[in-house]
């Protein structure tokens, strides 16, 4: 009975089968009737013999595979797909290898988007809090009636800062329908991003120096190219000390590559940190003296790059500086 219901699946599915084998007969039959030959119980015999043989075939064939339709039968219930390995036909074999190769990618898309949700949770409660604070010193100059420009300025500019860091952080994960390879000036990718962040260079007083040739063309997409040389930039002003005012923006160009670095003159990343960097939500010794790091900008940097197939590299000597390489196929 444990079978009963896997074995008229079965026939079901065999039905055509069954039905090519009856037509075929009654033809071969009727071909022998009417070519005279006129012994009905051989041909009787002969019938009988191949209905028996069938039906031993038909029965083997379900003894293989009936895990298989047993699994199939009950597909609306919980049967583990794990039964299929007790039966002995090719197909079964093959039927469990896929559905356990497709169980295991299933099982690494959920733990990766469990995963992604986790950091976005992560990142949010960090990022609220963050904003909290530019928020409630607006509050204090305006209830103190001490609005200065400046200082209103240095506030929006961290919330704005911000805000993008969240804006880009959901966008990536929706890149293959949010970026678009062209060929792309680096310079003026360069210049555009030094002009967007002026007021925080001019308020740590650092005066960036950009040796790069003009109408020098990449492949890469400007937007994501943008974001991630201004994280970079960020980075490079958040740790530098305020004595310090030199930043070198410069290409280096071999016969397959051309390379961008930014290299700063701060407190530097200790060899401890440096395999981390690029992790989510590190931030290191030195950041973690810093209320506005949040240890996603490289973690974020790195993630599109990769998706740009740009290679990112940083090197960093605490107390002389960091290097911050990224590397374009030419």
């Amino acid at each position: 009975m444990r079978y009963t219901k896997s074995l008229l699946f079965f026939i079901k599915n065999q039905r055509i089968y069954l039905i090519s084998f009856f037509v075929s007969t009654l033809f071969i039959l009727g071909i022998i009737w009417l070519d005279g030959y006129r012994n009905s119980w051989l041909l009787v015999y002969a019938v009988v013999l191949n209905i028996i043989i069938s039906i031993v075939f038909l029965l083997v064939t379900f003894y293989r595979q009936r895990s298989l339709y047993q699994v199939l039968q009950n597909e609306r219930k919980k049967v583990p797909f794990e039964v299929i390995q007790e039966d002995e036909s090719r197909l079964s074999k093959q039927v469990f290898k896929q559905m356990n190769q497709q169980y295991t990618n299933y099982h690494e898309e959920i733990s990766t988007h469990k995963d992604s949700l986790a950091d976005h949770q992560t990142f949010m409660y960090q990022w609220v809090h963050q904003m909290k604070t530019p928020i409630a010193v607006l509050e204090l100059m305006a209830e103190g009636n001490h609005l200065e420009k400046n200082s209103v300025l240095e506030e929006t500019d961290r919330l704005k800062e911000g805000l993008d860091l969240a804006l880009n952080m959901a966008r990536l994960e929706s890149f293959n329908q949010d970026f678009v390879i062209n060929q792309v000036d680096l310079k003026k990718v360069v210049t555009k991003v030094i002009n967007e962040q002026k007021r925080n260079l001019i308020r740590h007083q650092i005066y960036p120096k950009i040796t790069i040739n003009e109408d020098l063309k990449i492949e890469s997409d400007e937007k994501w190219l943008s974001f991630c040389l201004t994280q970079i930039l960020l980075n490079s002003v958040k740790y530098t000390e305020l004595e310090e005012t030199r930043l070198f923006i410069e290409v280096e160009e071999t016969r397959d590559v051309i390379s961008l670095t930014v290299t700063d003159f701060g407190m530097g990343i200790t060899q401890e940190d440096l395999p981390k960097i690029f992790q989510p939500f590190f931030t290191g010794k030195r950041g973690r003296k810093s209320r506005e790091a949040t240890g996603m900008g490289l973690y974020l940097v790195k993630k599109a790059l990769d998706k740009l197939d740009h290679d990112i590299t940083i090197t960093s000597v605490v107390g002389e500086g960091t290097v911050v390489k990224i590397s374009f196929d030419k």
